[in-house]
């Protein structure tokens, strides 16, 4: 075990030590050598190397996803740092904490033609909790600081003694510096940004800490408002709605969700990401609420199943269909409750609870409840759209939607899923999977790139099985998500290939064309077999519903490798389906 000399980084490895931030997902570089080589030397840390910041960046939030806990990022100077930002604001959105630890070159070096310099202070501005620079520390190559006639840290008539007791003081600021983030980090799951100036020599190590840090960790999570039970809001109403958007495992207790499945006048709408499991809740919400925007009398229907109390728990909404509703029919109030942010996506203001979920329905809902059968009319749709479904799904030729009929049934429930963005989570929320008991998807900015990446980060960090499901796109955009040492044999991936973005082409407007072919659709000729072959994956191809059922029966099947599945479609047929598919719901 050896520790970098340099005061800074030794205080950054003995922090996140006290702290209890075991992983660390280090990128390579010279600047951060004194982190990389410290933090890797000391076996309390389970360090990763990824060598692409920007799919190391996805791969941290991944771990943190499933931990729950800040995962450390260590990057080097320049413009390593600028490649960690897509994931930075897909934790930030998601509520995901990472802690960004950059190295730096000293002030006096930037804007000075410096190799490998630009400028990082707070460089991801507003899309992190905190941003916070180190103090540099002036006992470490004293000569070479003093060399710059641009640096102002050592003033030239300074003498030993005061040098030391200068010293004494940066590292009292930087020990509170750095408890000051790391407490941030922790009460608003968000990332945060450390910047850190190191001057050269970069590799000087020694065997013990050449100091003990002080400041003791004082940390108590955000405490429940017991005010809001006072709140005029809290009364009987013939129609509440509860909207359950991303989260993880045990967003509402048990005895929450068989009291939340016997009031009438409530309904539960979830999404796929929620995580949240009950027969008498309704899922699939683009395929309840789509045939009634085709329907003549789609205003009579919207005015009849729109709530009057609107409580939204979680992250983000995926449905579309469900935003276009309450914004055109919106309920007289909207709770958030939760202490993540409070979003008013529905245009109706909304009042921000900071309580747990489960704590306050069990203590409102005597006061909520009333006799009106409101899940009577949400009964009525779903079992309407689900024989509608059936027949459809049946008849339907192989398609991206038979794709997922297929799945869904096939996929072993002891796998945690993750799901790629844009048609691929769609189409999976037209489908049960109640009997999973993780799907994530990185809806926080809702973006195609890093979906790879993040579920090789959550596989390292689950006990189960985890399963990628993905699009073309979406994959071949990532593909170093697969460049690293630490994919288990029981990962595997199935890669709908329908050779573009198709999502596109069930957009109101869209018309197929060379132009948006190439520019909108972007297609190609591309297949995943030779990334397979690179990455050491066994390779599968499907084409059909039969040739797609017999690989899946040994697909799963314990193996020395991951493996990937490359499923076939035709985009046009695919998109004119979907398109009918809905038609068909009425």
């Amino acid at each position: 075990m050896i520790y970098p000399k340099i005061n800074s980084a030794q205080t950054i490895i003995l922090y996140c030590e006290k702290f209890n931030f075991f992983n660390i997902v280090i990128s390579p570089g010279s600047r951060n050598a004194p982190l990389a080589i410290g933090f890797a030397s000391n076996k309390k840390f389970d360090c990763y190397s990824i060598v692409d910041e920007r799919s190391a960046g996805f791969f941290a939030l991944g771990m943190s996803q499933q931990t729950q806990k800040p995962t450390v990022l260590i990057c080097t100077s320049g413009s390593a740092l600028l490649n960690y930002f897509p994931a930075i604001a897909e934790a930030y959105y998601s509520d995901i904490p990472l802690i960004i630890i950059s190295a730096d070159r000293p002030d006096y070096k930037i804007d000075i033609g410096d190799g490998q310099t630009i400028r990082q202070k707070n460089v991801f501005g507003n899309h992190v909790a905190s941003f916070k620079n180190l103090f540099q520390d002036i006992n470490h190559s004293t000569a070479s600081v003093l060399e710059s006639n641009l640096q102002n840290l050592i003033p030239n008539s300074l003498k030993t003694a005061e040098l030391l007791k200068l010293q004494k003081k940066i590292q009292s600021s930087n020990e509170k510096i750095i408890t000051e983030l790391f407490t941030k980090t922790l009460a608003f799951l968000k990332p945060v940004h450390l910047n850190v100036p190191l001057e050269e020599p970069l590799t000087d190590f020694i065997n013990q800490p050449s100091f003990q840090v002080q400041n003791k960790i004082k940390y108590t999570s955000e405490n429940n408002d017991l005010s809001v039970f006072n709140s005029p809001l809290i009364k009987s109403y013939n129609k509440i709605m509860i909207l359950l958007g991303c989260a993880n495992n045990g967003l509402l207790s048990a005895n929450v969700i068989n009291e939340l499945s016997n009031c009438n006048n409530i309904v539960v709408l979830k999404e796929t990401t929620s995580n949240i499991n009950n027969v008498s809740f309704f899922g699939k919400i683009d395929q309840l609420i789509a045939p009634i925007e085709l329907s003549k009398n789609s205003s009579d229907l919207f005015n009849e199943i729109k709530p009057e109390l609107l409580i939204t728990i979680g992250g983000m909404v995926i449905s579309k269909k469900i935003k276009t509703m309450l914004r055109a029919y919106r309920p007289t109030a909207h709770i958030h409750l939760g202490h993540n942010d409070a979003k008013d996506t529905f245009y109706c203001g909304v009042d921000h609870y900071k309580i747990d979920p489960s704590l306050f329905l069990t203590t409102s809902l005597k006061k909520l409840v009333s006799n009106y059968n409101y899940k009577q009319l949400w009964n009525n749709i779903s079992k309407k759209r689900e024989f509608a479904h059936e027949k459809f799904i049946k008849n339907s030729p192989f398609s991206d939607l038979k794709v997922f009929s297929v799945l869904q049934p096939t996929i072993p429930s002891i796998y945690n899923i993750q799901v790629s963005n844009s048609s691929t989570i769609r189409y999976m929320q037209l489908f049960d999977y109640n009997r999973f008991s993780k799907v994530n998807c990185n809806r926080g900015t809702s973006g195609i790139d890093g979906s790879s990446s993040t579920a090789v980060g959550a596989s390292v960090k689950s006990t189960s099985p985890t399963l990628l499901i993905t699009g073309d796109l979406s994959f071949f955009y990532d593909a170093n998500g697969l460049w690293n040492s630490y994919i288990k044999s029981s990962f595997r991936i199935i890669v709908i290939n329908n050779k573009g973005g198709g999502i596109f082409k069930i957009l109101p407007g869209y018309k197929n064309n060379l132009i948006t072919s190439e520019f909108i659709e972007t297609r190609h000729k591309l297949t995943t077999k030779h990334l397979a072959k690179m990455h050491g994956f066994d390779y599968l191809k499907a084409r059909s519903e039969i040739g797609l059922k017999w690989h899946l029966l040994r697909f799963f099947k314990k193996s020395s490798k991951p493996k990937i599945l490359e499923i076939l479609t035709n985009s046009d047929l695919s998109s004119d389906l979907l398109k009918k598919y809905f038609i068909n719901l009425k």
